[in-house]
């Protein structure tokens, strides 16, 4: 009897799978795609602080400003400092009893207003510093008078992460109108 031999069978050329390199190459890719986004999310995350870190010492910087303005062209004199005067605190006599007189002050690093006999109140948050404070009376005989504020505004950033390192400085005046 004669046996057929059979060759023996030949490797499929259709494999399933991936080759070692192949492999190593999509982890390469992905790997390189990942840390990409990550970088990307943690400047996205410091812009947004920065951006919000600016935002606020810039509405409460205009806010204090725009109260300590209105307060005096609402008052009826300026008390201290004297014409031609500069100093960290503002007098006023206004024209309410109750309210008279009002003091603008520096507390350590918070802007204070206090009203009449009344206790004083922050004009701005803790996260905010006044890192100084300037009232110059501008007044001229004749006038009703008149003070420029000149005050610095600082993010408190006791970590001391970039993000949060913004100052700004605030320059505004009024005239009293009786």
């Amino acid at each position: 009897m004669f046996h057929v031999l059979h060759p023996p069978p030949q490797p499929s050329s259709k494999q399933s799978g991936f080759t070692l390199i192949e492999l190593l190459l999509y982890v390469v890719i992905v790997g390189t795609i990942l840390i990409s986004l990550v970088g990307f999310f943690g400047v996205v995350v410091d812009a947004r602080a920065k951006n919000k870190t600016v935002a606020e010492i810039t509405d409460q910087g205009n806010a204090a400003m725009d109260t300590m303005l209105r307060t005096i062209r609402m008052s009826t004199s300026i008390t201290t400092p004297v014409a031609a005067g500069s100093g960290a605190s503002l007098t006023l006599v206004v024209p309410t009893t109750s309210l008279s007189p009002t003091i603008f002050n520096l507390t350590s690093t918070t802007l204070q207003v206090k009203e009449g006999a009344a206790t004083a109140v922050p004009l701005t948050s803790p996260d905010i510093q006044v890192t100084s404070i300037t009232f110059k009376n501008l007044t001229r005989s004749g006038t009703n008078g008149m003070v420029q504020v000149t005050m610095t505004l600082a993010y408190s950033n006791p970590s001391g992460r970039n993000e949060y390192d913004y100052q700004r400085t605030f320059t505004g005046s009024a005239e009293v109108r009786l």
